[in-house]
């Protein structure tokens, strides 16, 4: 970078969000530099990784609705990136005590979804142990995301039509200059009429430089990958037996099965990172003995990954004055990036 260069929009941050963010912008003509403080796909990035899922089932109609919106949108990327295979739809089960206020959500929004009875969802599902008297929702939307893949596919396709992206040079400080922003990084300073802050777990920090007060909380969760063969051959399950903290798995092409539990990890720094949890991968490695016998119980690796959360685990997309925030995501916005990033561009063209 120029000791002194000016650009129409300086996105900061190079994960999933900043990604689709320039990918709008430069389809819409706006010159666009990226800056990424560690390197694309780094793992202290919440959106590195094989696989992320994508889901339609959500409690509130809003959010089904964004997933359904979504979906195509990926699909447009897969062709503008000549990507195949971003998304690979799958098939989802969600199975819990009472599952109504799902069913509700999901036919209010209008998305496809059979409801199940046990007996039916263990000859559909073999490889899937779903508990007598379970409710069970099949949602055939359902599915993962490539996600390092996509990341690159974004950027891929903003480079092409002239956006910039800059790997290891972090946004030291972030200050209004006139009607736009400055930003002073370790070679320079970047003059934008708009900054665009999709930082992930350090955007807060970032913001308050100018003001700017969000409330999010970064923690730290856990997930672990257990061998079984044939992943690609499961579907997207969901245990909403505790609602506040489902668990959930996925398949990961070449590292078997993928589990989590939503919103377990404790507050941290991510200046700092940390380590997995071992209770949660005791708690995990039960989940995947009993809900996929066929894996192994015992994880052939765990990692951890940051969210970046508020309090009812809404996004936050706004503007204040050349400023965009796009945080927090919660832990589940992956599936929404291309949409995420087309609001956010929304925000940067309105003003």
């Amino acid at each position: 970078m120029a000791t002194t260069e000016s650009t129409d929009v300086v996105v900061i941050g190079g994960g999933v969000m900043g990604a689709a963010t320039a990918w709008q912008l430069s389809r819409a003509g706006r010159r666009v530099v990226v800056l990424e403080q560690f390197g694309v796909g780094d793992a202290r990035a919440s959106s590195s990784g094989r696989a992320r899922v994508f889901r339609v089932v959500y409690e509130d109609p809003e959010y089904v609705r964004m997933a359904l919106e979504s979906k195509p949108m990926w699909r447009d990327l897969e062709r503008d990136a000549g990507e195949e295979g971003l998304l690979v739809t799958l098939g989802g089960v969600d199975v819990g005590p009472d599952l109504s206020t799902l069913s509700r959500a999901l036919s209010a929004a209008g998305a496809r979804f059979e409801q199940l009875d046990p007996v039916e969802a263990a000859k559909r599902f073999p490889r899937a142990h779903v508990r007598p008297h379970e409710e069970v929702i099949f949602q055939p939307d359902a599915g993962i995301v490539m996600a390092d893949r996509a990341v690159a596919a974004f950027l891929g396709a903003a480079v092409g039509r002239g956006a910039r992206v800059v790997e290891r040079t972090a946004a030291q400080h972030l200050s209004l200059e006139g009607d736009g922003v400055s930003v002073r990084t370790k070679d320079g300073s970047l003059r934008a009429n708009v900054a665009v802050v999709t930082a992930g777990a350090w955007v807060r920090g970032l913001v308050a430089q100018v003001g700017i007060d969000i409330p999010v909380t970064p923690s730290l969760e856990t997930v672990a990958f257990f061998p079984i063969d044939d992943e690609m051959d499961l579907t997207i399950f969901v245990d909403r037996a505790d609602l506040a903290h489902p668990l959930y798995s996925l398949p990961s092409p070449g590292e078997g099965l993928k589990a989590g539990a939503h919103h377990t990890g404790h507050v941290a720094d991510p200046r700092e990172g940390g380590s997995a949890d071992p209770e949660i991968v005791r708690r995990l490695s039960e989940f995947v003995a009993e809900r996929c016998p066929e894996a192994s119980s015992s994880p052939s690796r765990t990692e951890t990954c940051f969210y970046t959360n508020t309090g009812d685990e809404r996004f936050l997309l706004e503007r204040h004055g050349p400023i965009v925030v796009g945080s927090a995501c919660s832990g589940h916005g992956f599936k929404f990036a291309p949409l995420i990033g087309k609001r956010l561009a929304d925000l940067v063209f309105s003003g």
